[in-house]
């Protein structure tokens, strides 16, 4: 019977670089990285995580990365339980901090590439779902680890290079373009409060009727 094979994840860019730079980011006691959270945080979840911050410190990795799930999963559960202008910023902010502490983990023993990207997927979730913590820390170890990858990826606050088409959709030239009059589309109208999901490589055209913003956001 042949041996199972094994091909070795893509290695890391400037490896040994990686924990020095995310350690520079980081207070020097566990005393300075806290939160003050409100009332409506359970007790019981600021104990944990404080004990999570003092596992962090005394280097117990695993221990670490196992409260941080937990912190991860209870508080995502608070992010969701309701609409999201009801949902408490404390909440959020708790939701931040135990991305931040995987996401160290994470990166404390990094074996590839593959493991510093799942850090910055939860970097990613963390900024996306989570509130604003420690000046803005997140953001920077989302951009760290950004550098540490091979190949390139956006950096955050950068709008990522995107397709384009020549025609004009809503008075095309089909002279030039005569296969345009043939081509299939779905149309809608979205009311606030609504969100549109657009499938990757889908083209796309965008009007809008009235006093708007839109915000796009690319998964990787």
């Amino acid at each position: 019977m042949a041996g199972d094979t094994h091909c070795p994840a893509e290695p890391l860019a400037r490896e040994g670089t990686l924990w020095e730079a995310l350690r520079a980011l980081l207070p020097h006691s566990k005393e300075d990285l806290k939160l003050d959270l409100g009332e409506k945080v359970e007790r019981s979840v600021v104990t944990l995580l404080q004990r999570a911050t003092e596992l962090f410190y005394e280097g117990r990795r695993d221990e670490c990365l196992q409260s941080s799930e937990v912190i991860l999963d209870y508080s995502w559960e608070k992010l969701n339980t309701g609409t999201w202008q009801d949902v408490d910023k404390d909440w959020r902010r708790v939701y931040a901090i135990g991305c931040l502490l995987k996401a160290l983990c994470l990166c404390q023993a990094p074996e590839d590439a593959n493991t510093v990207a799942a850090a910055l997927r939860v970097c990613d979730m963390g900024l996306l779902m989570g509130a604003a913590i420690l000046g803005d820390i997140l953001l920077k170890v989302a951009a760290i680890l950004q550098t540490h990858l091979p190949g390139k990826r956006p950096a955050h606050g950068s709008i990522p290079e995107q397709p384009c088409t020549k025609v004009d959709v809503e008075n095309p030239d089909l002279e030039k373009f005569p296969k345009f009059a043939k081509a299939p589309f779905l149309s809608c109208i979205l009311s606030p409060g609504e969100i549109l999901f657009i499938p990757v490589k889908y083209w796309h055209y965008v009007r809008a009727l009235d006093l708007s913003f839109s915000v796009s956001f690319w998964w990787s």
